[in-house]
């Protein structure tokens, strides 16, 4: 606890899918639900465990300012397209992320935990929505796009109401390319699925695409759900030879994580051409057996290879990705008695080891890989870590954020090492945080480094300072100290400067279980202002604001505390009541 703890004051993988290459996802598709019966395929049980990763848009730059949710929690990217769950409440077989921003398509993953309380990895592109076609709803009509068609019958089309909508409707339309280098980034969850005898089985994709439809003035609207949309669309160039004359239809389950089958496609041509009855994230798939399969990646020093991708190609040349955790480990599923190749690509997306392993007929453990790393390729953190009177530090750790994400490496005989795999030649910003946890006193420095090898001594100097946050809400007064909860302060830049004041609470504490609170505030200069947002949740139900009023009566730099009040009224879900909340906050500035 003390490591997460005091990281906080200062500043996974995802599941080895086994996907054929790479795919789209839809704005809040409808509910639904597996077709089938029986006892559900894959555990439901909780983890506590940490999630980081990135978000990039279709350029692979940075994205800022993406809603991110995962479990109960929710953040915001930073500059860097970065953000981090320190401790949230996953399904330890499914665990979902999914990432939101206004002109996309919705980024979801799935992956599994691969250990209780370690951190996991994700990178996930958006897709832009982009206008197909639009079409009068009342009499129906044909859109194309660009490698397929969409037929709507009459008065097809529902508004929010469920009323059939009259005017023009628009159709958005992603196809999701196999063949793409960025396919395993862009697809939603990780190509695990349900089929219609509720087996969990592994996809090989021949084509995926992401539908939504808007009324005239940007409403949501979705088909009626009796009549069939019928699609054409082109199977990929290199996927046609091999594609099967029928193939399942299957669509994506955002709740779950998994995609569900549901009607299937026959081939025509170059193309699928099939019926769909709503829309969401679609999949044009073969089903295959798999076999669960973790191994752990190291560099030739030995250091764990965290947050590194992961490729394994069958013998047909279709590959299936996946991200190591903070440990270098990767746990996922691969296929069946067959041999696959394993390879470690860096993040310019170059393969710098393969080796050939398998087959497998049963769960497996490929045990430890060493990769020898390009010097070029990698930024090596080493160098000691001493008291204020210049002892070494025996117990504890040195967290390092290299822009925006998250490492961290224990300190050994006063000594640290690390390895963190580069792809830009250009300098990243590298803040380094020793953490002496016998005599609870850290430092923060930071650094612009390129790749290469750096030896950076460290002092652990700084007496660690409790962090607050007091909560009085229907007659219960609720404080949240750290190190023994979780407080934390965050900040990122978009359009402007935006702070969250993040509490986890380590057990219940009000007879209603409080467990989070999260402020969202537009930056932190002295002086009244109103929160962006605010909740509080608790386990029968969540408070809810968007206009708190704060009043911030202290501030600083890195390193100092920001302190302050708020007050005002909070809503009720469910229940819909209304209730006063008022508090204060102290949290070190980072």
């Amino acid at each position: 606890m003390t490591r997460r703890f005091l990281w906080l004051l200062t500043c996974c993988i995802v599941l080895l899918s086994a996907c054929d290459k790479r795919m789209v996802t839809a704005d809040n598709p409808p509910e639904t639900n597996n077709p089938t019966t029986g006892a559900p395929p894959i555990s439901d049980k909780k983890v506590q465990a940490g999630v980081q990763g990135i978000v990039t848009d279709a350029n692979n730059d940075p994205l800022a300012g993406a809603r991110v949710v995962c479990g109960d929690q929710n953040t915001i990217t930073d500059q860097y397209g970065a953000f981090r769950f320190q401790e949230v409440n996953m399904t330890e077989a499914a665990a979902v992320v999914t990432v939101q921003k206004a002109g996309y398509f919705n980024g979801i993953r799935t992956f599994r935990v691969t250990a209780p309380g370690r951190d996991q990895f994700v990178q996930v592109q958006l897709l832009p929505k982009t206008t197909a076609g639009t079409f009068d709803a009342t009499a129906g009509g044909v859109v194309a796009a660009s490698n397929a068609q969409f037929i709507f019958v009459p008065n097809q089309v529902l508004d929010a109401a469920n009323k059939p909508y009259k005017g023009q409707a628009t159709l958005s339309y992603a196809f999701i390319n196999p063949e793409s280098n960025d396919f395993a980034d862009i697809m939603p969850g990780d190509l695990r699925a349900v089929n219609d005898k509720n087996e969990l089985v592994a996809l090989q994709s021949f084509g995926m695409m992401a539908l939504e439809l808007q009324g005239a003035t940007g409403e949501k609207l979705h088909p009626d759900g009796t009549n069939s949309v019928t699609f054409r669309m082109v199977i990929p160039a290199t996927l046609r030879k091999t594609a099967p004359a029928v193939i399942p239809l299957w669509h994506f389950n955002e709740s779950t994580g998994l995609w569900e089958q549901e009607g299937s496609a026959e081939k025509m041509g170059d193309s699928y051409v099939g019926t769909v009855k709503h829309f969401s994230f679609w999949n044009c798939d073969a089903q295959f057996p798999m076999v669960n399969f973790k191994a752990v990646f190291k560099d030739d020093k030995n250091n764990p290879l965290a947050y590194t991708a992961i490729q394994l190609t069958r013998n047909n040349n279709s590959s299936s990705y996946g991200y190591t955790d903070e440990a270098g480990e990767v746990s996922g599923l691969v296929p069946a008695n067959e041999q696959v190749t394993i390879s470690v690509k860096d993040q310019c997306g170059k393969i710098i080891f393969s080796k050939n392993a398998g087959p497998w007929s049963t769960d497996a453990n490929a045990g430890t890989f060493n990769v020898s790393i390009d010097p070029d390729a990698r930024l090596a953190l080493s160098g000691k870590v001493t008291t204020c009177d210049g002892a070494a530090v025996t117990k504890g750790l040195v967290n390092i954020q290299v822009n925006g994400v998250h490492y961290e490496t224990a300190i050994q005989n006063g000594n640290y090492a690390t390895s963190i795999l580069r792809c830009a030649t250009g300098a990243a910003t590298v803040v380094l945080n020793p953490i002496d946890e016998t005599a609870d006193k850290m430092s923060t420095s930071t650094f612009q480094l390129a790749p290469g090898n750096y030896t950076r001594d460290l002092q652990a100097c700084d007496v660690i300072q409790v962090s607050t946050i007091s909560l009085l809400l229907e007659g219960q007064t609720t404080t949240f100290t750290s190190p023994a909860d979780s407080v934390l302060f965050t900040s990122y830049r978009s359009d402007t400067s935006t702070v969250s004041i993040y509490s986890l609470s380590a057990a219940q504490k009000t007879p209603g279980g409080l467990i989070r609170i999260n402020i969202q505030l537009s930056g932190i200069q002295t002086g009244p202002s109103v929160s962006r947002y605010f909740t509080v949740a608790m386990n029968d139900g969540t408070y809810f604001s968007e206009s708190l009023n704060i009043t911030i009566t202290r501030t600083g730099i890195a390193g100092e505390y920001l302190e302050g009040t708020f007050s005002g009224n909070v809503q009720k879900i469910p229940g819909n009541t209304t209730a006063p909340v008022s508090g204060s906050f102290k949290v070190r500035i980072e």
